[in-house]
């Protein structure tokens, strides 16, 4: 994991869009960073877990890193098992310089008090079950749902964990532009980096990108293929004809095209591969338009796709 960078103003101003998109010659496996708001930089596709068994977890983190992730997003959702394989994964292909990330689950937490002891606790487990110290990002993966109040608890556990130095940067998942700017009045160190949300081919009329611009904060996001759906999309795979490219490849240039970055996830070494090689092909104004103009397809509400 990389040392922290001193934020500077210049960070601040290029935060999230200017480097998103870097030289269209860049390769597969060489994959473009964006600085935050912080100014960590935060590569711009995530390898990310499923609900699968250890071993499942622990051989696709492995074949991801040979693919040339190098961001490792692993949620506490997945379950301990996965998680901790996930760390055995890491520790066992040996990359330098991997951006690693945990998430805390506290949605069922009541009042500020009780979120913040929750998340706290939560947080800290993460460290343990990925071997990592300090975590690169640390996620809260969905809102309390009880009030403002016990939003801002997470927060605050969040925030103190990033104080004591670990977690180098702190986001967020699932959040609305109404718990954000809870998050804006009640913040005593820092506003999230990122927001994960579901963003896909069909969501082209979302306002989430530009509401989570107003805050200074990068979209990631899941489910970005609409659970699957799209790798079969007739009008992905026609554009990608003439790019010479996947209805995949098509579905994943079109959400960093609209300066949103990815988590993806899959078990398999070639289709891993084949997320990658999406730097040397740009999507027309008229293909972005045609893609922009779809519906939703599937749940897109799977943890990742």
């Amino acid at each position: 994991m990389s040392p922290a960078r001193p934020v500077t103003a210049a960070a601040q101003l290029v935060a999230a869009w200017l480097p998103l998109l870097l030289p269209l010659a860049t390769s597969a496996g060489q994959v473009p960073e964006v600085v935050l708001s912080d100014g960590v930089r935060m590569p711009t596709m995530a390898f990310a877990a499923e609900v699968w068994h250890e071993d499942v977890c622990r051989n696709a983190t492995l074949a991801a890193l040979q693919a040339g992730f190098r961001f490792v997003w692993s949620s506490m959702l997945v379950g301990a098992d996965c998680q901790r394989a996930q760390g055995e994964a890491m520790a066992q292909y040996g990359v330098k310089d991997l951006f690693v990330a945990g998430t805390v689950n506290t949605k069922g937490c009541k009042g500020e008090a009780d979120c913040y002891r929750q998340t706290l606790a939560g947080a800290e487990g993460q460290l343990e079950l990925l071997a990592a110290s300090p975590l690169d990002m640390l996620m809260l993966d969905y809102p309390a749902s009880a009030d403002c109040g016990a939003v801002a608890g997470q927060w605050r556990a969040l925030e103190e964990m990033r104080r004591r130095g670990k977690a180098r940067t702190i986001a967020v998942s699932n959040f609305s532009p109404e718990q954000l700017q809870c998050l804006k009045e009640r913040h005593t160190l820092a506003m999230p980096t990122v927001n994960q949300m579901p963003f896909s081919v069909g969501h082209g009329k979302d306002t989430v990108v530009a509401d989570d611009q107003k805050f200074g904060i990068v979209v990631q996001a899941y489910s970005p293929l609409g659970t699957g759906q799209l790798a079969r999309d007739d009008v992905c795979t026609r554009i990608g004809r003439s790019h010479q490219k996947s209805a995949v490849q098509v579905a994943l240039r079109w959400i960093l095209q609209h300066n949103v970055t990815i988590a993806t996830q899959s078990t398999k070494l070639e289709h891993l591969v084949d997320d990658l090689d999406i730097f040397d092909f740009n999507l027309s104004e008229q293909e972005m338009a045609e893609l922009d103009a779809r519906t939703p397809s599937g749940d897109d509400m799977s943890i990742l796709v």
